[in-house]
């Protein structure tokens, strides 16, 4: 039995780096799985709207004309299934992507503090299997379970000197952690010993953003962004210095269509040089790849419900993920709808989107794996 139970655990052992590595999901490999910072409304239009939105932190310009002070609050669960082959597994994540804060300074500048989820790496998956050791058959349960984000936190400032033109800035701290439990055990606890592992890594990183949105006409907007990214350092437990890299540049645009009485349709465009994040380190999967995003959305006014009126929204997104699979790119599409409503004399705002998403490796050889997923997302507005 001594000998069963060494065995055990060096055959156990030596399964754990690979097992740790297995998210349960497609998208929750290398650095996490990037949202896109976007609120509720926003992804209803597949982030066609994303440069002219108050509450998405992305173009700090946008915040320019809010008018009011507002709270916002966004909650966002996710249903995942991975395919690989005849064998699935599912997952769920629920995030609270973006928390946002406006406060008017005057009659054409806003200051706001935000919140938002950067990258997420949470997920939890369970795999059972047995093993053949020592001559006898072993069921193994291998449970691997991982809480981590790196959040955006951006202090911006939006000046609009007329109503054709704004201006923005922003200053950025990235902060998260990423802890991983892990653990395998046994039916027979007296011949196998279970083993049990936890790591944390923490993230600290800084940034820069800035942004103009520009009325062309009375049905024409153009929106223009960009986020340059300073150090980001991962810190294991004791705030020991592992490594360091850069936070990924971004530049994004946008263009807004009003001509069509009571809608409008959007379009947006950015691009990320995520590779900057490689010198991080190999231990999290996948290394990071630089990445293209894209949507085109529709918003219009909808039927009253209950006496109140509603605004209906579509869209569609394309996207590269951040990270390679097998040397290749992993690829996103998908499709959004949802509405939005106003209520206590307009003093309040709630948002729905649904996200359909699929997801899927360009590599030959990993064909027989795709992700699909739904995305629910709740967000609410409150003015004083």
């Amino acid at each position: 039995m001594r000998g069963l139970r060494i065995i055990a655990v060096v055959v156990a052992s030596a399964a754990l780096t690979s097992a740790s590595l297995a998210q349960g999901a497609l998208s929750t490999q290398g650095f996490g799985y990037p949202p896109g910072q976007l609120s509720s409304r926003v992804l209803a239009t597949g982030g066609g709207l994303t440069e002219f939105d108050y509450d998405t932190p992305i173009n700090p310009a946008a915040i320019g004309l809010a008018g009011e002070p507002r709270l916002y609050l966004q909650y966002e669960p996710e249903f995942r299934k991975l395919t690989n082959g005849s064998a699935t597994s599912s997952t769920i994540t629920a995030r609270f992507p973006v928390v946002s804060v406006l406060v008017p300074a005057g009659s054409h500048a806003t200051f706001g503090v935000s919140v938002s989820t950067f990258l997420d790496r949470s997920s939890a998956t369970a795999t059972t299997r047995t093993l053949d050791v020592a001559g006898t058959n072993a069921t193994i349960t291998e449970n691997n379970r991982v809480i981590g984000s790196i959040n955006d936190i951006r202090f911006a400032a939006g000046w609009a000197p007329n109503q054709k033109l704004q201006f923005g800035l922003g200053g950025h701290v990235f902060t998260g952690q990423n802890k991983d439990f892990f653990s395998q055990t046994f039916p027979d606890t007296l011949k196998f010993t279970a083993i049990t592992q936890t790591s944390t890594l923490g993230f600290t990183g800084y940034g820069v953003s800035a942004g103009v949105l520009v009325r062309a006409s009375r049905v024409l907007g153009f929106g223009l962004s960009a986020l340059k990214g300073g150090n980001i350092t991962a810190r294991a437990s004791g705030d020991t210095v592992v490594s360091e890299a850069k936070i990924p540049d971004r530049i994004s645009a946008g263009l807004s269509y009003e001509g069509i009485p009571g809608s409008s349709i959007s379009a947006h465009v950015s691009h990320e040089t995520w590779s900057r994040m490689n010198g991080l380190g190999g231990p999290l999967g996948a290394a990071a790849a630089d990445a293209w995003d894209s949507g085109l959305g529709l918003e219009a006014i909808g039927p009253k419900i209950a006496d109140r009126q509603t605004i209906l929204r579509l869209g569609a997104r394309y996207r590269t993920l951040p990270y390679e699979a097998a040397g290749d790119k992993v690829k996103e599409l998908s499709f959004a709808a949802g509405l939005g409503a106003q209520f206590f004399q307009n003093r309040a705002a709630f948002d729905f989107g649904v996200e359909r998403a699929a997801r899927s490796p360009n590599a030959s050889s990993l064909s027989a794996l795709s992700e699909r997923s739904y995305i629910f997302s709740f967000g609410l507005h409150v003015r004083p």
